[in-house]
């Protein structure tokens, strides 16, 4: 339940309306409540703040009209923001456009301003010869207007810096160190001898009986955001089965998928299939939430781009190798991701395939590689990347991921018609990081 809980909260946090639309609510309370405040508490304010009948209504009836008009504005600057960064970095960035803050709450701000002036209109009025005139309500008006106007120049300021690669980028490596410190939470210790619970998960998976198992089906297609572990292990335990996950976050599944297999599959009917299904959250785009690969695929979606004819930005790709790098080193010195959970009586009860470092770093370097075959300057970046992440890594496992990298790397340099010169130089920084591997493989090995 509450991973159901914070994937809906994500969902609802990253999109365009759920702040202004808490704010706009927020707004029409004010305009009702506090009318009846100024009914309370009549002729408080000093006789400087105060405002005639007359007054009163032309400033909020201007206010609201000058905020509805602002309000506008501020949609149409927001709409060529998403534009342009849709073109120039690909709609499945816009997730993180959308998160900000700052977007949302300008938005939200003029939204709440528009309507709370609009609705404070009707209670400025005349009865048998005499102006109710809500002085604290006016006096409010005023400051959120200002409010507004200075959430606005934050806006501005914000929408500029947003729509710059560099930012994105950096945004995205930030959701992507997020995601690593949440989803592989124990560093690695380097003393310490080799854990025993990779070899568990592995055994129980490999050990699993297939042949006396049942498979829950995936109700539909799309993309499997988050799944409820705790619920599918309370529910084995309660049940007596094994359940091994087919789908992991991050995964495609079609109507009909595999996306659960329990054994023995006797104690498991066709409502358990149901409910187990419902653990598993899909939508229409990967999120990082349970999904590492989600922010690395979105930098090297970045660096594609970049590198595509019509845009031809080394720089940016360059960027994006550097935070790369940053954040699967990081990666590499931490404990892999739990494969197995046991019940309380220390009873398996569910299996995960772990996502390995290996996985992470093929998805982080093949496009960029691929696309970047010709370009001395990104390729050179790729492999000090892989110099830089070899001294971190921790197991064989990860240096040959590495090394399998850094040939294929020289591989298709030697055949992308460089100088003499580039092609030695690029020479030169593939036996640094072999160098550097080599050095990571004896640490591994002892």
């Amino acid at each position: 339940m509450r991973t159901r809980l914070v994937n809906l909260w994500l969902s609802f946090s990253s999109s365009f309306w759920f702040v202004p639309g808490v704010l706009m609510v927020a707004g029409i309370g004010l305009a009702i409540l506090l009318p009846e405040v100024d009914r309370q508490i009549a002729g408080v304010l000093p006789t400087f703040l105060r405002v005639t009948g007359d007054t009163a209504r032309t400033t909020i009836s201007t206010l609201a009209g000058a905020m509805v008009t602002v309000t506008g504005i501020v949609f149409s600057t927001t709409t060529v923001a998403i534009s342009i960064t849709a073109a120039q970095q690909g709609p499945r960035l816009l997730r993180n456009f959308f998160a900000k803050a700052v977007t949302q709450t300008t938005l939200g701000v003029c939204l709440a301003v528009s309507v709370y002036c609009l609705l404070l209109l009707r209670t400025i009025d005349e009865r048998e010869g005499e102006f109710f005139i809500p002085q604290v309500s006016v006096l409010a008006a005023y400051l959120f207007v200002l409010g507004a106007l200075l959430a606005i120049l934050v806006f501005t300021h914000q929408v500029a810096g947003l729509m710059q690669t560099q930012n994105v980028a950096s945004d995205v490596a930030d959701d992507l160190d997020s995601a690593i410190r949440r989803l592989y939470p124990d560093a690695m210790d380097p003393d310490a001898e080799e854990s025993d619970d990779s070899p568990a998960w592995r055994k129980c998976w490999e050990g699993f009986d297939d042949e006396a198992s049942r498979a829950v089906s995936a109700p539909g297609d799309g993309y499997v955001q988050a799944i409820d572990i705790d619920g599918l292990v309370r529910m084995a335990k309660s049940r007596d089965v094994l359940l091994r996950v087919e789908a992991r976050p991050g995964d495609y599944v079609r109507e009909g998928d595999c996306l659960l297999s329990v054994t023995p599959e006797d104690g498991f009917d066709d409502d358990d299939a149901k409910q187990a299904g419902v653990a598993f959250m899909f939508g229409k785009l990967r999120t990082p939430q349970q999904d590492v690969e989600c922010a690395v695929l979105e930098l090297v979606e970045i660096s594609v781009r970049a590198l595509s004819p019509g845009i031809n930005d080394p720089f940016t790709a360059v960027t994006c190798v550097d935070r790369l790098s940053g954040s699967l080193r990081r990666l590499a010195g931490r404990k892999p991701a739990q494969g197995l959970w046991r019940d309380d009586g220390d009873e398996a009860r569910l299996i995960v395939k772990p996502r390995a470092f290996a996985d992470v770093v093929d998805a982080a370097f093949n496009q960029i590689r691929q696309h970047s075959r010709t370009d001395v300057s990104v390729t050179v970046r790729l492999l000090q990347a892989i110099e830089a992440i070899a001294p971190a890594a921790r197991d064989a496992e990860s240096v040959e991921a590495l090394d399998r990298q850094a040939g294929m790397i020289l591989a298709a340099a030697r055949t992308a018609g460089h100088p003499k010169q580039d092609l030695k130089d690029i020479e030169d920084f593939y036996n640094r990081a072999v160098r550097s591997l080599g050095t990571s493989a004896d640490a591994a090995a002892s």
